[in-house]
């Protein structure tokens, strides 16, 4: 049972950080106190979460973060790096303080969605 309760947290895990690896990207450059590259999330996600996403998917939404003015690229001998701009500093601070709303849209959608857990047990 618990091999497949892990199972299920992992695909689940997965799921979320590929979803959301804009928000993770954004969480990383508004926490860094300098530019990120495109392997620097790869390694930051195989080291936490021993997760390692394809670079295409990585990159992906990096270029689309940079097409919404969220981050703007930086050029050094070859090696791109990207910080967030005043435009993603705010989006990002928008998104923190909404972390309350956040979590109840998840705890109601997904252990709740509509279910009375009490009267089915």
């Amino acid at each position: 049972m618990t091999s497949v309760v892990t199972e299920v947290t992992r695909t689940l895990e997965r799921r979320i950080l590929t979803d959301f690896m804009d928000l993770l990207i954004l969480s990383m450059m508004y926490n860094s106190s300098s530019s990120i590259g495109g392997y620097d999330v790869i390694r930051y996600l195989h080291k936490h979460f021993h997760f390692l996403p394809s670079p295409g998917t990585v990159y992906s939404n990096i270029y689309a973060l940079e097409r919404e003015g969220l981050i703007e690229v930086k050029t050094m001998r070859r090696r791109r790096t990207y910080t967030l701009t005043e435009k993603g500093r705010k989006y990002f601070q928008k998104i923190l303080s909404c972390k309350g709303h956040i979590e109840k849209i998840l705890n109601n959608f997904v252990f709740k969605n509509g279910v009375n857990f009490s009267q089915q047990q």
